[in-house]
């Protein structure tokens, strides 16, 4: 191997090693962030006690928010390493290498090997990368399926162009890269819905319209793995819970995009903010030589510049439409950005484009940090004041090290290797400098805490009761599920539930109680009982007369036991993380 190609590996494997210690580092420190942190984890935690690997459930009541794809995951990573927040964190993690992986295979197809590692750091250095790649949630697995199947359509496309005859379209000779695509599109379903079908066929089919391949996108044989794939498990899931289908594609998907019923709206410019932040520093980059390349292009478009275009604007402009929107939306399309960056700098001479200006933003970022370290804590309200405390230390670590790697950028702006170290040194720096910031975030935004103190104020047959009240990551702390006296279900934030409570309610081993139950549950007290709530002064009021307070967090409280004198006297048959799971079928 020549020295410069040594030289340049060497440069790799140290920005390749600073990513992926910025994925790692302290994964497992702090608690798991409710809601949605916490919720998943329940899920997957239940459905290793269950082994019903198709119809999730939340607090024993079934789960048809999100199919159950990545659920099994998380739950084969707690079957390993037990139910902790590293193994909920696990799948994620691994999820986003996978892309970061495809991405590379797919930048060396379309341009070099150089360009394929440019492209795969660029991604894994991106804000959101590295934050979705340590939250358990499910939109690095949707990202994972996206790309992939971006990649199949994209070979299948320039496979059957290549094999085209006069300008008309033939049949692809081969069906392995849209059948790759099409399953992909398959599992990416059974991860988060349809939108893993819409957004990579937005993509590919117009660009397979413009090259005259439709046919190698639209295969017979393929689609039919995907619907193989999908059919079986809906049909499942239809006979436990009725109305399924209905709700899945009606309510929380076209419900979701067309109205604005879930709340999740924001402004027609949300995207316009919200991209360019997620890809820091990288799109002003990937900015610069798009720009370039546009400017010394001459005749045709080129295709690979096509192709990565669509995969951004359309959609972009199709998330802009949408009455729903949600930051982690962007994330499939952080890949395209990083393959702009390698194309940007494919075959430069000199100065690598866009490295100076990408210079200037991260040092103007880092100043902004460096002089409002001592203000900005109170830009947040919503922030207790334990967490407030760290938010300095941090701003002054990001700050300084955004400074430090915009200069060593910029004096470096001709060399390849130095630049892509630089550039990934900010968000990789991320975890290490907010060590004890999640941690403050973690205890403030988590029921761990709560969930110690239940523990030891009980054992493991003292009944728990949430009063319209349902910490996510409760029922995973304390191993069990617990009672839940509500009004209208909007505790378990599940828009099923919401809908169909009463027949829930009914269900068989239900966990779902009636608003007013908790009352007759105090009084009587036939057995061990522990009460949590929220800040309500009356129901508090009405406890604290009876019982004594055990835990309190900014949101929750927790009192008693009532019946504590039971506890050494009745035979406790449940073990903790061992409930009987519920019967789902919904009368």
């Amino acid at each position: 191997m020549p020295p410069a190609h040594r030289l340049w590996g060497g440069w790799i494997l140290t920005s390749s090693l600073v990513v992926l210690a910025g994925f790692l580092f302290q994964i497992d420190g702090y608690a798991l962030l409710d809601p949605d942190e916490g919720r998943n984890a329940e899920v997957a935690r239940e459905m290793t006690l269950t082994h019903d690997w198709a119809l999730p459930r939340l607090n024993g009541i079934p789960y048809v928010d999100k199919p159950p794809l990545f659920f099994v995951a998380n739950a084969v990573a707690m079957t390993i390493l037990g139910e902790t927040p590293l193994a909920a964190r696990i799948p994620a993690l691994l999820f986003t290498i996978a892309t970061l992986i495809v991405v590379a295979l797919f930048a060396k197809r379309l341009y070099d090997r150089e360009c394929a590692w440019i492209a795969a750091v660029a991604t894994g250095a991106m804000p959101l990368t590295l934050a979705y790649a340590r939250t358990v949630i499910f939109d690095s697995a949707l990202t994972f399926w996206v790309v992939l199947a971006l990649f199949g359509f994209h070979r299948a496309v320039e496979s059957a162009n290549r094999e085209s005859d006069g300008g008309r379209e033939r049949p692809p000779s081969s069906t392995w890269w849209p059948t790759l695509a099409w399953g992909a599109i398959g599992l990416g379903i059974l991860t988060k819905g349809p939108i893993a079908l819409a957004l990579p066929l937005m993509i590919a089919l117009p660009y397979a319209v413009w090259r005259r391949a439709v046919r190698a996108v639209v295969e017979p044989l393929a689609l039919l793995l995907c619907v193989a794939l999908v059919l079986p498990w809906a049909f499942l899931v239809s006979r436990e819970v009725p109305g399924f289908l209905h709700y899945a594609l009606v309510i929380e998907t076209a419900g979701r995009l067309a109205t604005p019923e879930l709340g999740r709206t924001g402004p027609i410019w949300y995207f316009l903010v919200i991209l360019p932040a997620a890809a820091l520093p990288w799109i002003v980059t990937a900015l610069a030589g798009l720009r370039g390349k546009v400017r010394t292009g001459v005749g045709p478009p080129d295709p690979r510049l096509v192709f990565l275009g669509l995969w951004i604007v359309v959609p972009l402009v199709f998330f802009t439409l949408s009455q729903s929107k949600r930051p982690q939306y962007v994330l499939p399309l952080l890949p395209a950005i990083g393959i702009l960056v390698g194309a940007g700098w494919h075959r430069a001479t000199g100065r690598l484009p866009g490295v100076r200006p990408t210079a200037v933003v991260l040092c103007a970022i880092g100043a902004v940090l460096l002089a409002t370290s001592g203000t900005i804590a109170s830009w947040i309200p919503a922030a207790s004041a334990q967490v407030a405390a760290h938010i300095p230390h941090t701003a002054v670590v990001l700050g300084v090290v955004c400074c430090g790697a915009a200069g060593l950028a910029w004096v470096a702006a001709a060399h390849r290797g130095a630049v892509l170290l630089a550039l990934s040194l900010p968000v990789a720096a991320i975890p290490f400098a907010s060590t004890a910031l999640m941690g403050a975030i973690g205890d403030d935004r988590s029921a761990r805490a709560l969930a110690s103190a239940i523990a030891r104020a009980g054992d493991d047959g003292t009944e728990v009761v949430g009063v319209e009240a349902f910490p996510p990551s409760l029922p995973f702390y304390l191993r069990r599920t617990i009672t839940l006296a509500t009004r209208d279900g909007s505790e378990l934030t599940s828009n099923y539930v919401i809908r169909h409570l009463e027949s829930l309610r009914r269900m068989r081993g239900t966990t779902l109680r009636d608003v007013n139950w908790w009352r007759e549950a105090l009084t009587t007290c036939t057995r061990s009982r522990i009460f949590v709530v929220r800040a309500d002064a009356a129901v508090r009021s009405l406890l604290t007369e009876q019982l004594p307070l055990i835990a309190e967090t900014r949101k929750y409280a927790a009192y008693g036991p009532c019946g504590a004198e039971l506890l050494a006297s009745e035979p406790h048959t449940v073990a903790a993380g061992r409930e009987p799971p519920v019967q789902s079928t919904i009368r």
